[in-house]
């Protein structure tokens, strides 16, 4: 297989599964639990998050907010930060309690 058809291949199941894992975790994560490879995915939000810091960081040099903007901008960087935050650890949950029942059996 070639590189760049490869790349493409792994770009369409990362983002396949990641929108799975948006929408529907409990389907997604337990297809991820039967194809091991698929792991690095159920961490994506923190790399999400990651990228926020580091945009936020580079924001707050390059632009300098004021009163309500400023209010504004960090209302909406709590709540991004909170859901994100939630939505990964119910991704975690979720895949320790497959990993737990499967170790069971």
């Amino acid at each position: 297989m070639k590189k760049r058809t490869f790349l493409i291949y792994v770009a369409y199941i990362w983002t396949k599964t990641l929108i799975g894992l948006t929408f529907h975790p409990f389907k997604s994560v337990r297809e991820v639990v039967r194809r091991p490879v698929l792991f690095p995915v159920i961490l994506s939000p923190f790399l999400g998050l990651f990228a926020l810091f580091v945009a936020g960081r580079m924001a707050a040099i390059l632009i300098t907010l004021y009163g309500a903007n400023r209010n504004l901008m960090a209302v909406f960087l709590s709540s991004v930060l909170l859901s994100v935050l939630f939505w990964q650890l119910l991704l975690l949950y979720l895949l320790f309690s497959f990993l737990l029942a499967i170790w069971k059996k």
